[in-house]
């Protein structure tokens, strides 16, 4: 059994396996997780990124300023690289 697995995927890849083709037809990650992971992480990437602000200027209302702004810039950029990573189909089945 393994060579013939083994021998399929050498010669259509794993994608082209019928295994393949049944998971993929499963519903996949929903955009409302990846919208509360990217939520969850701004909460932490925010509260770090206020402390450095703080740490390095020393003004609280500078680090408020740059907390604030990163969070809109950075929370929209990261939703994008999680659907993009999404839709990458990786050369093995890890």
């Amino acid at each position: 059994m393994i060579p013939d697995i083994i021998r399929e995927i050498k010669e259509r890849g794993y994608w082209a396996s019928d295994k393949y083709k049944e998971e993929r037809a499963k519903p996949g990650v929903s955009h409302v997780r990846s919208i509360y992971k990217t939520l969850s992480w701004r909460v932490i990437a925010t509260t770090d990124t206020f402390i450095i602000s703080y740490f390095i200027t020393g003004f609280f209302s500078w680090a408020a300023s740059i907390a604030t702004v990163e969070v809109f810039t950075k929370m929209f950029l990261y939703y994008g690289h999680e659907r993009l990573w999404l839709r990458i189909r990786h050369r093995r089945p890890w």
